[in-house]
């Protein structure tokens, strides 16, 4: 397995942008994201804690308005100059402990981001100097290593929210999309006069998800289902009020942008 270096420049690029998105929009809110009265977040007990990516929540909520502004200074320097893996950590750590002071607001693409930006951490800006020995074929491996899993985690994401909702009887009787435009907080509610286009919606988006962890392998699958997940995640950021997830699963799209981009890619 090889590395996509063009596809690794505009990921980095994209999750750094919606890095600075999210903050700047979340920091007129602060006193209610980080508010010190809120519930602390569950964890796992013990070591099992450190099993997770995020550690729970160490950052004091007095400190959280400097943390976000300094991400936001880091997130500018990687977009300038990239690579640097204690800036990835700094980001990855300030970054985890702000979503779970926030956890009440927090979504499936924070948490998404957040995965993401751990693996930054092992993931190199650039091809690697030519050289020889252990150290530099271990570097190989682990950037390598980072880089596979964070298109596997683009995958998996899909693939598990197709499982849960084929564990349920809304998806699979082509309900779903019906049950949300009728409910107050998230509509519009004048879809609901048209059953069949929200049966089509329903079971196109379960087609979507289902099948993005086999399309994705394929150039033109590919590019037929990135175009349905932009036109799917505007939908549902625009429509349902939640634009913070899907410009978070968006951003991750560039992993793979270099096998559209052209076909010579080394994973056809």
């Amino acid at each position: 397995m090889s590395m996509e270096w063009s596809s690794v420049r505009w990921f980095r690029a994209a999750v750094h942008v919606w890095l600075l998105g999210y903050l700047t929009l979340a920091l007129p809110d602060a006193e209610l994201l980080w508010d010190p009265g809120l519930a602390p977040l569950s964890v796992p007990p013990g070591i099992f804690r450190f099993a997770t990516h995020a550690f729970g929540t160490w950052l004091p909520t007095n400190f959280a308005i400097p943390a976000a502004l300094l991400v936001c200074v880091f997130a500018i320097w990687e977009l300038i100059r990239p690579g640097k893996w204690w800036r990835a950590l700094v980001i990855w750590t300030l970054y985890t402990s702000l979503m779970n002071l926030a956890w009440s607001a927090a979504s499936g693409g924070q948490q998404l981001i957040a995965n993401m930006l751990f693996w930054l951490i092992l993931l190199p800006a650039r091809p690697w100097p030519a050289g020889s020995g252990a150290v530099h074929d271990m570097k190989q491996v682990v950037g390598t290593t980072a880089f596979w899993i964070i298109r596997l985690q683009l995958v998996l994401a899909y693939a598990v929210t197709a499982i849960h909702k084929l564990s349920g009887d809304l998806w699979t009787h082509g309900q779903a999309v019906g049950v949300v435009v009728t409910d107050p907080a998230y509509g519009p509610a004048f879809m609901a006069e048209y059953p069949a286009l929200l049966q089509l919606l329903t079971y196109g988006a379960l087609i979507f998800q289902a099948g993005f962890a086999l399309a994705v392998w394929w150039r033109p699958t590919r590019i037929a289902w990135m175009v349905m997940g932009v036109l799917f995640h505007l939908g549902t950021g625009l429509g349902m009020g939640i634009p913070d997830m899907a410009f978070a699963f968006l951003a991750c799209y560039p992993i793979w942008f270099r096998s559209i981009a052209d076909g010579t890619s080394t994973d056809e």
